[in-house]
């Protein structure tokens, strides 16, 4: 019992961050490993779990997506792409390399919000820039397939530079986008890898109803104030990681 309730509270909390900059994954991985849950099942049990909780989510965050589902669409498809790439590269790896490669990804993410945009008169070099972070969105896409965490700091850095709005807006642009690339990704595993079934209920409940309270939260924060949080956040978590990784 005491397991269940420690599986919500810590779902529940996950699911605020994930709304917010999208952390479910890096969150809830520690946690299932604590009761003993093994590391691709851990992580292919919280992509299960986070298509339940992106109903929510995305729910939470129809009135941003409203007059942007074109743009949405597009880098949901493109993130989804990527997804099915990752995932087969889970489904045939093993558990090592994980702990090494996640600090390096928090910094990048890090640095890249935290660097302001700029608004250049060079047409050119504004359409290298849009084609660069195209591609960031296909490569996060095949990142959040095969492992996911941190995978939502990097869209937000990536969608930062891209989408020409602010934060509340790029950010339900990524909640649909994870959406989508969790249902896929998530649809593989079932086939492919172990679920921990057990703990998928839990998991949901803390999840979705963190993950509609997240949006919500968002819009009466100012952006700036969002952007600069989540990228200090960032590099605080990257370094701790990189000690525990490295050291």
């Amino acid at each position: 019992m005491a397991s269940i309730v420690y599986l919500i509270l810590m779902s529940l909390v996950a699911g605020v961050l994930t709304g917010i900059v999208g952390m479910a994954s890096l969150t809830l991985y520690p946690v299932l490993l604590s009761v003993g849950v093994m590391p691709i099942t851990a992580n292919a049990t919280i992509t299960v779990a986070q298509v339940g909780a992106g109903l929510g989510t995305v729910s939470a965050s129809l009135k941003e997506l409203r007059h942007h589902w074109k743009q949405a669409g597009q880098i949901a498809l493109l993130d989804t792409v990527g997804g099915a790439f990752g995932a087969l590269i889970l489904i045939h790896s093993s558990n090592a390399g994980f702990q090494k490669l996640v600090p390096i990804f928090i910094l990048l993410a890090g640095i890249l919000i935290l660097i302001p945009k700029r608004q250049s008169s060079q047409a050119a070099e504004n359409k290298w820039a849009t084609r660069l972070s195209w591609l960031g969105v296909f490569l996060v896409g095949i990142y959040t397939g095969y492992f996911g965490a941190a995978a939502g700091l990097l869209m937000i850095a990536v969608l930062s530079k891209l989408v020409d709005e602010n934060y509340a807006i790029y950010n339900a642009m990524r909640n649909f986008a994870s959406f989508c690339n969790n249902v896929v990704a998530a649809g593989m595993f079932i086939v492919r890898l172990p679920i921990d079934w057990a703990v998928i209920i839990p998991l949901l409940l803390g999840l979705s109803v963190g993950g509609y309270i997240g949006p919500i939260i968002v819009r009466y924060i100012p952006s700036k104030v969002i952007e600069l949080a989540v990228g200090i956040f960032a590099l605080g978590l990257s370094v701790i990681l990189g000690y525990q990784a490295y050291l």
